[in-house]
């Protein structure tokens, strides 16, 4: 401690003293204690309890509304226009571009785009080897994120499938627009998809 903060601070217990002899029998000194040691005390509280507030609100899960760089309910146009051709098509229409890794050009994951009635109705995501930089992470969750974590944060799923022998499941969050595949109690696949046009299930 300076010399000039021992002074200043010894002034200002004098002058408390000073005050209190002074004031002792006309002020009740043990209300106003009171209220100097609770008023900032309620004040730090109800600034705090409203600064969680804001944080939770503004941290609550919003639906997503795109995906990979895909709208929900974009044209088959709209796809081709801001991701180019796909790398392939399958029988069921769903477009697949495949992210390859730039050293080794083995395929580290795939994007499958699904339409309905000429708009996208899922875009699905599905990690296969390697590290794909570029992956994106619904609400913080990707591959491997365990079970617990996801429906911790987003509750129970609106609606779910299971695989025919039960060791794969499908949850879909209708108020999220987002589904999770997962398996062995942890996320394998993900994506968003327009819950207009149901959620997404097993074949059969």
């Amino acid at each position: 401690m300076s010399l000039g903060t021992g002074l200043f601070l010894s002034a200002l217990v004098l002058s408390l003293v000073i005050l209190y002899s002074v004031t002792r029998d006309r002020w009740n000194w043990r209300r106003l204690a009171l209220w100097s040691t609770l008023g900032p005390l309620t004040l730090v509280v109800v600034v705090s309890a409203a600064g969680y507030t804001v944080w939770r609100w503004n941290d609550r899960p919003k639906p997503l509304e795109s995906f990979f760089g895909v709208s929900l309910k974009a044209s088959e146009q709209d796809v081709r226009f801001m991701k180019g051709e796909p790398t392939s098509k399958e029988a069921s229409g769903a477009w697949v571009y495949a992210i390859n890794d730039s050293a080794t050009g083995q395929t580290i994951a795939a994007y499958r785009v699904q339409f309905r009635d000429g708009k996208v109705r899922y875009v699905f995501y599905a990690p296969s080897s390697g590290y794909d930089p570029g992956k994106e992470y619904p609400f913080g969750f990707s591959d491997g994120t365990k079970l617990e974590i996801v429906t911790g944060k987003l509750g129970e799923p609106t609606d779910s499938s299971e695989n025919s022998d039960g060791s794969a499941r499908l949850y879909s969050y209708r108020d999220y627009n987002v589904f999770f595949g997962f398996s062995r109690g942890v996320v394998e696949t993900y994506g968003i998809y327009d819950p207009a046009t149901g959620p997404l299930q097993f074949s059969k």
